[in-house]
């Protein structure tokens, strides 16, 4: 089964809406802080197929975090989504994580099932 490590705040409200989304897609969900080490401990332990980092709460958490996994060595295989980056954040995210994909609530899921669909392809 694939495994999608979400990285967010627990107080961000739209946890919840996330949780349920990847649960009806039937993936493994891990969740972590996007704080360091919490993050990188994380990947190391679960080494999952795609990482989501929601930039609603602490955006520049967010950021550094998409900014490390893009450009470590062990992670930068691993697609990376930024999901809820506000509008006039977009040019900020897009410099400090170029690597990462910004992509809007309503398109996380298709995204993440397209980048699903690629992950099988290469493996078999």
């Amino acid at each position: 089964m694939p495994k999608v490590l979400l990285l967010q705040f627990d107080t961000d409200p739209a946890c919840a809406q996330r949780r349920a989304a990847f649960a009806a897609m039937g993936v493994t969900l891990v969740e972590a802080e996007p704080r360091w080490p919490t993050f990188f401990d994380a990947v190391t332990a679960e080494r999952p197929d795609i990482i989501v980092i929601a930039a609603s709460r602490i955006p520049s958490h967010a950021y550094e975090a998409a900014r490390y996994l893009g450009e470590g060595f062990n992670t930068r295989n691993i697609p990376v989504l930024l999901v809820d980056v506000v509008r006039k954040d977009e040019a900020a995210a897009r410099r400090s994580a170029p690597q990462a994909a910004i992509v809007d609530r309503a398109d996380l899921v298709a995204a993440v099932e397209k980048l699903l669909g690629r992950t099988r392809s290469a493996q078999m």
